[in-house]
């Protein structure tokens, strides 16, 4: 199943909706890696970022427990993996709750 076919299915977008998601999601990506830095701001802002670029597809801001499904989906898509390795410590580095994500981390840490 393709990442649109996923959120098409799983989360009721239309064809443009997913399509548009997961450019976002993409540029996302591109934004950790151009403007990585190890510092507790950057987390904060790039999980923020994460959060505003989903809100528009029906996610809440600030509801990691809602965004959780989707980010274990995304984990299971091969090319949105290495999206999720930066989603889920950024989550943690600003201070969200361990439990969140938890079994998706666990699979993370596990495939390394």
């Amino acid at each position: 199943m393709t990442v649109i076919d996923m959120l098409k299915q799983d989360y009721g977008l239309d064809n443009d909706q997913a399509a548009g998601l997961q450019a976002k999601l993409k540029e996302l990506e591109t934004f950790f890696d151009k403007n990585f830095e190890d510092s507790p701001s950057f987390f904060k802002t790039f999980y923020s970022k994460f959060e505003e670029t989903i809100a528009p597809y029906g996610f809440e801001e600030r509801n990691a427990k809602q965004a959780e499904p989707l980010v274990s989906d995304l984990y299971l898509q091969g090319d949105f993996k290495i999206l999720v390795s930066y989603i889920i410590p950024a989550y943690y580095q600003s201070g969200g709750d361990s439990e969140v994500f938890s079994d998706t981390y666990t699979q993370l840490m596990n495939s390394y």
